[in-house]
């Protein structure tokens, strides 16, 4: 008997998950807004939907102000509804409102938008409509604030997206800046994001709508775009001031919808801790693993992922530059760029020196500081490699009209130039990438084995010292790894004289100034990448901030959104 009913049990069970059960669903909502010279407007939405009651689908749309819809139509699998008009009776059985649509008038001008369900399950329905007057005349310039989608469905849509098109046959429409712009949009009432992409306005949700979710959209164009035929009531102004009552364009925040995802998703965060630490702890183990094993290195460019051993010769024909873009491209425990670029600009700095183009001098003001005068003009001391001429050329201009480069003034000039100086380490990695990639795989093992050389040069005690000349390509790749200081303190240890000497050829006085003047180098070349990167950060959020605020997209305000026309509250089945 028990077998009997377990074996019907498991019948039932099989039998329920076979037949899923279905709720009420709106799962995307798809809308065209179509602009027209004189204003007036052509909406079309695609409803993906599952419906399982009711019998007919309604879309209320209230105060329309000075608009009118007319030619409402609905269309399904290509077939075209049959329209009552704006006579339509709800009163009336599923069978009889099936293929057919209509309009209801309520008082003051609201109205809603009706038609047969059909069948229970799912549909995909295309709606369109004539909006007459939406693009209305205001003093300052031509635009509305419209309410597309209402809060309080009968189900909450999943996802939503609204494209608003220009059909004036007239100026595309553009968003450079505050003063240079033709357009300027808001979204309001949905988590979402805005954008302008080729010519057309876009909004879209990023997350499922709530209960009190809507959206409604605040557009102004400039002058001569349109020729609206009517004219708004005050002012675009006092419109777009009501619209922004409890939104948060105005200060550049995080908006409300923003602070409920990210909730969220710190909840879900919290929700499966285990997942995230486990991928925290793989890649920390990951890395782990490459540092002691020594397989670091990218196969395809070396041929080998461990490279030990050491190369005495100047690899990558002396280009620190090209020795910083095959360590980024290939060496998987690289450091930070921009840390990775400013030991590269050191490099630059020392080979300067070493050539006589920069000159060390005590700072008459601070005696335990030093200054760097340029003994030659950019064209004097023209180089083969383009990123070098770069960095000269702004390190002279950087040293002003008495062409001594003070404490702060690179710092200074690439706080102001960041968008030049930001662009820099990639540059770098391009053009030093001509070397490295004409070279043989077995070369570019031999520029990792140099660096292991440089790094446990304390171990190269029985050799010989190496010549003066030859000391000074070593530091200057020593430099491009970070590694000056250490190396040349390393070297002295083994080799005071010829420290002593190079100290001498340099006009750097001794090994003492020596050490002092790398690490100035080093710290004055971390200064002015992180004095760019901190410019362009800032720069960056203030863009930002000032675009979404002033028009030019962003993340849609969750709050906000007062005022305007149409919408309304409710809608979906009944």
């Amino acid at each position: 008997m028990r077998q009997i009913f377990a074996f019907f049990l498991a019948l039932s069970l099989t039998s329920a998950l076979a037949f899923p059960s279905y709720s009420q669903e709106i799962r995307d909502i798809e809308t065209t807004v179509s602009l027209y010279p004189d204003g007036s407007a052509q909406v079309v939405q695609k409803w993906d939907v599952t419906v399982v009651d009711g019998t007919e689908w309604y879309i209320p749309i209230s105060n329309p102000g000075k608009s009118y819809i007319h030619d409402f139509r609905v269309f399904e699998n290509g077939i075209e509804y049959a329209n009552d008009g704006r006579n339509w009776n709800s009163n009336r059985s599923l069978s009889a409102k099936t293929r057919r649509c209509g309009i209801v008038e309520k008082r003051g001008g609201d109205i809603e938008l009706c038609w047969g369900q059909g069948e229970y399950g799912d549909h995909v329905y295309t709606i369109s409509y004539i909006i007459d007057n939406l693009v209305q005349s205001y003093e300052e310039c031509d635009g509305f604030h419209w309410h597309f989608l209402n809060d309080e469905w009968s189900a909450e849509p999943d996802h939503a997206s609204i494209k608003i098109v220009n059909e004036t046959g007239k100026d595309t429409w553009y968003w450079n800046d505050q003063d240079s712009s033709n357009v300027r949009f808001w979204g309001f009432g949905m988590v979402g994001d805005s954008w302008l992409e080729d010519g057309t306005i876009c909004f879209e949700s990023t997350e499922p709508f709530r209960y009190n979710s809507f959206f409604s959209a605040l557009v102004g164009f400039d002058k001569g775009m349109f020729s609206p035929a009517v004219e708004g009531d005050g002012t675009f102004e006092q419109l777009k001031e009501e619209a922004m009552k409890g939104s948060d364009y105005d200060d550049g925040t995080m908006s409300r919808g923003d602070k409920i995802f990210m909730a969220i998703f710190l909840l879900i965060c919290l929700a499966i801790p285990l997942l995230i630490v486990g991928l925290v702890v793989f890649k920390i183990i990951r890395r782990l693993y490459r540092k002691v094993s020594g397989r670091r290195y990218d196969k395809k460019i070396f041929g080998k992922d461990k490279i030990d051993g050491w190369w005495r010769d100047i690899p990558l024909e002396g280009s620190p530059t090209a020795l910083y873009s095959l360590l980024q491209s290939g060496d998987f425990l690289k450091p930070d760029k921009n840390k990775m670029f400013s030991d590269l600009v050191s490099a630059y700095f020392l080979k300067w020196i070493q050539d006589g183009l920069i000159a060390v001098e005590k700072d008459p003001k601070k005696q335990d500081r030093v200054n760097l005068r340029f003994v030659k003009d950019a064209a004097e001391a023209g180089s083969e490699d383009v990123m070098e001429n770069t960095v000269y050329c702004a390190a002279l201009a950087a040293a002003g009209d008495n062409r001594i480069l003070e404490a702060n003034e690179f710092k200074n000039w690439s706080f102001k130039n960041d968008k030049i100086v930001a662009g820099w380490p990639e540059v770098a990695q391009s053009s030093g990438s001509a070397v490295w990639k004409s070279a043989t795989q077995e070369d570019r093992c031999h520029a990792v084995e140099f660096k292991n050389f440089l790094n446990d040069f304390t171990l190269a005690s029985e050799h010989e010292a190496p010549a003066v000349g030859l000391w000074k390509q070593y530091l200057v790749m020593a430099a491009a790894l970070g590694v000056a200081e250490q190396v040349s303190r390393n070297f002295e240890k083994l080799f005071p004289k010829v420290m002593e000497e190079y100290a001498r050829q340099t006009n750097m006085l001794d090994p003492a100034t020596t050490y002092y003047v790398l690490r100035s180098l080093n710290r004055s070349s971390s200064a002015m990448m992180s004095s760019a990167m901190e410019r362009q950060a800032m720069r960056a959020a203030k863009a930002a901030a000032a675009r979404r605020a002033s028009g030019g997209g962003g993340s849609i305000s969750f709050g906000g959104g007062g005022g305007g026309f149409g919408g309304g509250h409710g809608g979906g089945s009944r």
